[in-house]
Parts: structure tokens; C-alpha cells; sequence
């Protein structure tokens, strides 16, 4: 499902924040990432996630190259940030029509979706805020 082989990013200035990684994640394994503050565990999910690049190596996930396959890689994983700035800006009904782009979920259905569920947990009237109120 996941594998990462010989993935090395240095930072601008020289600082290396991951040399040499490799290793591999089947589809039903739980892995743990542990380490120092430091080590590259933040770099190395971003690399993965596609929104770090990386300097040497390869990501594959699902069989696709995080480079030559992008979209396709990102289609079937998820990555969920250690905070949510990039996403405070954005309104609560902006980032779920995002989220539906990505999955490419029809207009029609992903507006059905989105009712029933922001009824359900009685968030409609606060779809218009920004997240991060």
C-alpha cells in the first residue's frame, strides 16, 4: 500500500531532516511512527502527503508515484495535519465542497450530502463561519 524507498529531503542551507528512509506499509497494517523532536517524522508524513517535496527517493501508495501519479496517490489516502491552519481561512460549506472536488462527487449528491449531515449534527447554520471560529 505504502512504500517508501530511499527518501532523503534536506532543507535549504543544508539541514537534513530525513536521509535515507525506507520502508513499507501492507494494506490492514497499523504502523507507529515514533521518534525525537527532529528526527523527520513531521517531514516524512508531508513528503508522503504530497505537500513537501523531497530530494531523493520514491513514494509509491496504492502503486502510484507520489510525482508521476499525484492525484491517483492522493485519491486513496488521507492526511490529517497536526493543526488545522491551513484550513481555518476557509468556510465550513467552502471546505466541504473541497473535500467533494477532490472525490469527485456530483454536484447534486454532494449538496444532498451535505444537508442531511449538517441537519443531522445541527450544524447547518454554521456552515457560512470560518473553521476557525
Amino acid at each position: 500500500m505504502l512504500e517508501i524507498s530511499h527518501l532523503s529531503k534536506t532543507y535549504p542551507g543544508g539541514k537534513k531532516a530525513v536521509e535515507d528512509l525506507s520502508f513499507s506499509v501492507q494494506s490492514g497494517e497499523i504502523v507507529g511512527f515514533i521518534g525525537h523532536n527532529g528526527a523527520g517524522k513531521t517531514t516524512t508524513l508531508r513528503c508522503v502527503a504530497g505537500i513537501l517535496d523531497y530530494t531523493q527517493g520514491t513514494i509509491t501508495i496504492g502503486g502510484h508515484d507520489i510525482h508521476t501519479d499525484p492525484v491517483l496517490a492522493k485519491q486513496i489516502t488521507a492526511f490529517l495535519p497536526d493543526n488545522p491552519d491551513l484550513y481555518e481561512f476557509l468556510t465550513g460549506i467552502a471546505y466541504l465542497k473541497f473535500i467533494a472536488d477532490l472525490y469527485s462527487i456530483p454536484k447534486q449528491e454532494r449538496t444532498q450530502r451535505i444537508g442531511k449531515y449538517a441537519d443531522a449534527f445541527e450544524m447547518t447554520d454554521a456552515l457560512g463561519d470560518p473553521i476557525g471560529s
